[in-house]
This record gives C-alpha cells, sequence and structure tokens, in this order.
C-alpha cells in the first residue's frame, strides 16, 4: 500500500499497481460514497492535508445462486460470496483559527456486498477476501462538511 498527494492532500492506503493481483477470477469493484461531518468537539476546517484510509472484512458467507447468463452477459456460477466490512479513515486537516492547529477526524463506514465466485470453487473451499483500495476522492464542501468517495477492489481467493 502506499500513498499519492493530489491537490496538496496526501492520500495513504491506496494499493499500488505491484499490490494487485495478476488475472484475479473472483473479485468485485465498487465504491463507497459518503458525506462526512465534523464532530461538533473539532474546530473547523481550514484546509484537509491527509486521508489515511483501510479496509477491515468482518465476516464473509457463501450463498447458493443460480447457474445461469443474463441477457447482459453476467455468468453467475451458483454461488456468491457475500462480503461485509468496514472502510475505516482518518481525516487530518488544518484547524480554521489563528493557531492553524492540525486535528483529525475518525470515521468507519460499514459496506455489504457480493462476489460471484469462479466455477473452480467447490463446497468446503476456505474463500479469503484481500481489499484494495484503488482509490480516494475527498472534497470540502464548507468548515464542517465533507464528500469523499472510495474506490475499493476485493479479490476473493479460493483455496
Amino acid at each position: 500500500m502506499g500513498s499519492i498527494v493530489k491537490g496538496l492532500i496526501d492520500y495513504s492506503g491506496i494499493a499500488i499497481k505491484s499490490d494487485f493481483p495478476i488475472n484475479p477470477r473472483s473479485f468485485k469493484q465498487f465504491t463507497v460514497q459518503e458525506d462526512l461531518e465534523i464532530p461538533s468537539a473539532k474546530p473547523d476546517i481550514e484546509q484537509i492535508v491527509r486521508v489515511i484510509a483501510q479496509v477491515v472484512i468482518t465476516n464473509t458467507r457463501v450463498i447458493v445462486t443460480p447457474v445461469s447468463t443474463s441477457y447482459e452477459g453476467q455468468i453467475l456460477t451458483g454461488r456468491k460470496l457475500i462480503v461485509e466490512g468496514e472502510l475505516v479513515q482518518k481525516i487530518e486537516y488544518v484547524a480554521d483559527e489563528p493557531a492553524q492547529s492540525v486535528h483529525a477526524a475518525h470515521f468507519t463506514v460499514p459496506f455489504s456486498t457480493y462476489i460471484v465466485l469462479d466455477s473452480s470453487y467447490t463446497d468446503g473451499d476456505i474463500v479469503t477476501v484481500v481489499p484494495y483500495i484503488e482509490d480516494i476522492y475527498v472534497q470540502q464542501i464548507d468548515k464542517r462538511k465533507l464528500f469523499k468517495n472510495v474506490a475499493l477492489f476485493l479479490h476473493a481467493v479460493i483455496s
């Protein structure tokens, strides 16, 4: 995992090209969008300095689904992995006050999604989900509000 700087904001926790699996077969890409508000105990924002994020997988389970191909071309193999997790984030910012001290606000956002398992899966196989953060975008809306969007890639490893 690495860190990149965009528009004077340091984004930490983003996967770099060499982190990603080669030719994954069972995976899901999606985004977690949210409007965040700085807690009332914290001072107003002058400027965002850093966003640190990580994904924690809290639960997985395999469910039975139909074996079929949709008109759009999606292939269902008969098994889906339900993935539940949390996007854990810390936003560091310079306070809009004369001292310009640096503060941090912590946010945890739950998510739930699924991954269609490839046809090599058989009942009883162990499936491990490896999460990757592809990108983070944050925009300050006003002195207390932020918009944030995180692009995630979840890889289901069957063993």
